[in-house]
């Protein structure tokens, strides 16, 4: 515990940090650049406001794309922290002192897992909050694509629109076999968002193009009613669309996700995607290991000449190809083809089998 607390221990966790955090500044600058230039693009044809906007969105963006760009600032902030302190044969100095490489890399392990747990548990909760802004801001300004369904202790929510018009459905209870939503209320909405009616229903089945409403009340802006047996409300929303269109992952934090899965899965509906973010929130900590483990294995190679370039374009290959990795897996995990736990989990283990392997080859022999 004490060469924990040791000196050397400290300064290098220092050295770590402040590479982190520097190459964690200059992806985020890079990033959130890109993403004005792309949103100043889409709101060119704005009279007013434009840059306004797109820099509220480019900020609401941010936390995700952070949590997003952790694992490529832990590798190369790992990496030349390392590559710096070998040239300046501290790491040298350290190693020849008895210290191995992965005492030398401790520092920087334990810098990755505090991230990584905060990622999980304070982050996560900031990014949903700003990723639930932006997408209305995107629904508002772009007409992107909003949650049709949400779920919450009150019952289902649905969004819909009617043209120029838009309506906001609540049911107590949803069968998804048979589209079946019980106890009905419907608000509907002028183009202008004004409300203008409210239908209250009992049964409510989704056919082919529009609503079949059982015996009901239609109640106008000036409060007066009229009864019904049957009425249809036309919608351009089908089975499979309600199915997949609960809020993105991202938009609930950690620790609401496993609730909002278990209520899910009560429903019937399919929850894989957000079994599979959970888990892959749960192995940010793992993966971000598995990144300063690899980072370290370019301050273990001895330096030839043009070894620094030729090690970074050999790292950005690496990041690249663990981009690549993360994506296509991702995408069979959602696609069924593997199962969820190991689409979230294979990600982060998989540079923690390569680095540790080629560590101990080199250390050892």
């Amino acid at each position: 515990m004490n060469y924990l607390f040791s000196p050397l221990m400290v300064y290098f966790f220092k050295h770590a940090s402040l590479y982190f955090f520097t190459i964690l500044i200059i992806l985020c600058f890079i990033t959130s650049l890109s993403e004005l230039i792309e949103y100043s693009k889409q709101t060119s044809h704005f009279k007013s406001d434009a840059f306004l906007i797109c820099l509220k969105m480019t900020l609401f963006k941010t936390p995700i794309n952070i949590q997003k760009l952790l694992p490529y600032a832990t590798f190369f902030g790992s990496m030349i922290s390392l590559i710096r302190l070998s040239k300046n044969l501290e790491l040298i100095v350290a190693r020849s002192a008895g210290l191995s490489i992965w005492h030398c890399c401790l520092p920087h392990v334990i810098l990755a897992f505090i991230i990584g747990v905060l990622s999980i548990t304070l982050f996560s909760s900031i990014t949903s909050v700003t990723q639930t802004k932006l997408m209305q801001l995107e629904y508002r300004y772009f007409q992107k694509n909003n949650n049709n369904l949400q779920i919450s202790g009150g019952g289902f929510w649905l969004h819909q629109k009617e043209g120029d018009k838009t309506a906001i459905i609540h049911a107590n209870k949803i069968d998804p076999t048979k589209m079946e939503l019980n106890k009905v209320i419907i608000f509907r909405y002028t183009k202008d968002n004004k409300f203008y009616e409210r239908i209250d229903g009992d049964n409510t089945v989704l056919k082919n193009g529009y609503w079949e409403i059982n015996k009901g009340i239609i109640t106008n802006k000036n409060l007066e009613t009229s009864n019904f047996i049957e009425l249809q409300l036309p919608t351009q929303l089908t089975s499979s669309q309600i199915k997949e269109s609960f809020a993105r992952p991202e938009t609930i934090s950690f620790w609401g996700t496993p609730k909002f899965i278990e209520i899910i899965e009560k429903a019937g509906f399919n929850s894989r995607k957000h079994v599979i973010y959970l888990h892959k929130m749960l192995s940010t900590p793992i993966l971000l290991i598995g990144m300063v483990l690899l980072g370290a294995i370019f301050s273990v190679i001895p330096i030839g000449r043009h070894g620094i370039g030729k090690r970074l374009f050999i790292a950005i290959i690496i990041a690249f190809v663990i981009f690549f990795l993360n994506d296509v897996i991702a995408a069979l995990g959602q696609g069924s083809q593997t199962p969820a736990f190991l689409a979230a989990w294979i990600p982060a283990l998989i540079p923690i089998f390569i680095s540790t392997s080629i560590l101990l080859y080199l250390e050892d022999g």
